[in-house]
């Protein structure tokens, strides 16, 4: 199946670019410190499970949503689709290594355990970024003929809905930080309206706080 007018799939590289940075960071904060504070430990433990938890429900939307679709309407495309679709297992992989790390970081807050962490946040940034070329390189214009806008949006909003509400400035912020003008104005296009209006206010300000404990607390 190909549609004659490719849909917009402008989003998933834009998601893509937070975790292209996010783990690499994370990495450089906790050995920032290597006896943090117990408040800082909680802190960055947090923030990387929620790291590390966006990242699943991103794989696991696709899984469900855009996978299959690709399987069952470009059979010619098996191959690669399968083939990209098995890397995130991969990914997966590491990604339970870095959840389980950072447990025992939260638990045990050693310098040993910080740099168990950071080797495997190291780990999962090494096997997701040839993934995540892959995907925008060959899946995402696959999809761009052969899904219709419904059917790729729905794969943005299933993992959204996975966004505690407490998290979702804190979820936004992180995606739109590094935009430029044009790229956060497509992004900010699907807010509610209200969201929109009150940005500042219900978005950018937690998220600059936030970002600044993230970056510079103790």
């Amino acid at each position: 199946m190909s549609t004659s007018q490719p849909i917009d799939v402008r989003d998933m590289a834009i998601v893509h670019r937070t975790f292209r940075s996010a783990y690499e960071e994370s990495a450089q904060l906790v050995r920032a410190r290597p006896t943090p504070s117990p408040g800082r430990v909680r802190f960055l433990a947090d923030h990387i499970d929620f790291g590390l938890e966006m990242l699943h429900h991103h794989h696991a939307s696709e899984d469900l949503l855009l996978y299959p679709l690709l399987l069952e309407r470009v059979p010619e495309q098996a191959a690669m689709t399968d083939e990209v679709s098995h890397e995130h297992q991969v990914v997966q992989t590491a990604l339970n290594s870095a959840l389980a790390a950072c447990a025992t970081w939260r638990q045990h807050p050693t310098v040993e355990t910080g740099e168990a962490l950071a080797a495997s946040l190291d780990h999962l940034n090494e096997v997701l970024q040839p993934h995540l070329d892959d995907e925008e390189q060959q899946v995402v214009p696959l999809a761009a003929v052969t899904l219709t806008q419904e059917e790729w949006d729905a794969v943005g909003e299933h993992s959204s809905s996975h966004i505690p509400r407490a998290r979702r400035a804190v979820a936004f912020g992180m995606i739109l930080e590094p935009l430029d003008e044009d790229d956060r104005n497509y992004m900010k296009r699907n807010l509610p309206g209200p969201v929109r209006l009150l940005y500042p206010l219900m978005i950018q300000r937690p998220w600059t706080k936030y970002a600044s404990t993230l970056r510079s607390g103790t």
